[in-house]
């Protein structure tokens, strides 16, 4: 007869291959390590850190996937154009392809793949085509390949437990009012942008002048860009975050985050992102049969005034589409070059390794279409272009059957429907720039999802 095995010995026996392979990793993988930090150059140290970093990025994921999933969320609420440490890598892009394997971890999680991931498959395989028929040159493969993983997030949002969306929309709205306070007290603080120059770790580009600006019939606008770098971008990521506050807070913790939130949205100046906002919540008021949707009207009657009493953005407003507004005679001299642009390119585009999407000064010079389906055809042909259109055509068309449930289910099904009409008409980040394609994303995914508050349930009977 064998003895016995004392408790705490038997823990530390392994038991499985898993337990055998982590075992033989610490035991060779230490020493290792150790010796590079010690006698390695500073190339090999580096690498070092990488290791340990992506060992411990991976424990986490795989042990505690909810973290993953917060800190994606609070990365695009807070800083979307945070960049990995010494590596450059978009943190956004990092975290958005860990939300997968978060989700693969996620206890409760049921995968049942639907029409969105079919639609998704279709998308991404025609927009593959593309790339390879046009210029898969290594940029245009890696821009794909960034683009695929801010689109993609929509399927672990989709999925999400209850507790893990609870902890995602958190994360976003949370990190997004300190965005927006941070914001408008920069505005007031370093109004010529002398501070953000020093943000380079969020985005900001050093020595470089980064105040945006609006021109004006009298003068110039300051704009709110804060953590967001780009005041269009800060403009949806808020946009998003205040619908999130309105559907999934109840009380003076909405109200607090409504405010909040709103007044960093009306600095960006982003008409774009203001337009989407009211065109949202008008379609909530007038498709769903909840009763909180009244609440939605007596809080856009105290925004209008608010932001018609604020002379920048009173201005900003009802000068739109004017002879005065520059925006606006851009985008018809972009309209009017469209066709033209495109000549003998209709089919798969002009390609996705294009300067003007990298560089600023080129893109003024090129003036491409500020419209996000226009520009999915310029960037990637009418194929792409059509596939896209009868999608969102989809997610429009489903916010009027999905109003006639809860009001948090109403709120995000007409904030994508508000996005398809309005900021993806106006303008074009959500095409090129990962950060709003990601929000964009996140905020379909939990449109079509299941909702995490406690009274939705008893709303939709």
């Amino acid at each position: 007869m064998s003895a016995p095995v004392v408790r705490g010995q038997a823990g530390l026996r392994p038991r499985t291959v898993s337990d055998v392979l982590v075992l033989v990793t610490v035991v060779l993988g230490v020493p290792a390590l150790v010796v590079g930090m010690t006698a390695g150059s500073a190339t090999v140290q580096l690498g070092v850190v990488a290791v340990l970093t992506a060992f411990v990025a991976g424990w986490v994921t795989t042990v505690h996937p909810r973290a993953t999933l917060a800190a994606f969320a609070l990365v695009l609420g807070l800083a979307p154009y945070a960049k990995l440490p010494g590596t450059g890598a978009p943190l956004i892009l990092v975290l958005a392809l860990g939300s997968w394997v978060a989700l693969a971890f996620l206890p409760g999680a049921r995968i049942r793949p639907g029409w969105p991931e079919a639609a998704l498959a279709l998308v991404a395989g025609v927009a593959l085509l593309s790339v390879l028929a046009t210029s898969p040159s290594p940029k245009a493969l890696v821009e794909y390949a960034a683009w695929l993983a801010a689109t993609s997030v929509v399927v672990p949002m989709r999925f999400l437990t209850a507790p893990a969306r609870r902890v995602v929309v958190d994360a976003l709205v949370g990190g997004a009012a300190v965005a927006a306070v941070v914001g408008v007290a920069l505005l007031r603080l370093d109004p010529n942008g002398f501070f953000l120059a020093r943000l380079s770790f969020v985005g900001y580009r050093p020595g470089a002048d980064n105040a945006q600006y609006v021109p004006g019939t009298e003068q110039n606008a300051l704009r709110l860009t804060g953590t967001y770098v780009e005041p269009n971008v800060a403009g949806l990521v808020l946009a998003v975050a205040l619908l999130l506050a309105v559907a999934a807070y109840r009380g003076w913790l909405r109200v607090l985050l409504v405010v909040v939130i709103g007044a960093g949205l009306a600095m960006t100046l982003s008409r774009s992102a203001l337009g989407t906002v009211v065109v949202a919540c008008g379609l909530v008021v007038l498709l769903s049969r909840s009763r909180q949707r009244w609440w939605l009207v007596g809080a856009g009657l105290v925004g209008s005034v608010g932001a018609l009493a604020i002379p920048v953005l009173r201005e900003r407003l009802l000068n739109s589409f004017g002879p005065h507004d520059t925006g606006s005679l851009a985008r018809e001299l972009a309209f009017s070059d469209f066709a033209k642009s495109l000549d003998n390119h209709w089919i798969w585009g002009l390609g996705w390794d294009r300067e003007e999407f990298r560089s600023q000064a080129v893109g003024r010079t090129v003036n491409f279409v500020a419209n996000a389906p226009l520009l999915t055809i310029y960037r990637g042909g009418a194929i792409l272009g059509l596939v896209v259109a009868v999608v969102l055509l989809v997610l429009v068309l489903r916010a009027v059957h999905a109003s006639r449930g809860g009001f948090e289910t109403a709120v995000l099904a007409c904030g994508v429907a508000g996005f398809c009409l309005v900021a993806l008409q106006l303008d074009f980040p959500v095409v090129i720039q990962h950060p709003a394609t990601a929000v964009f994303s996140v905020l379909i995914g939990l449109s079509l999802g299941r909702p995490c508050t406690d009274d939705e349930r008893e709303e939709s009977r």
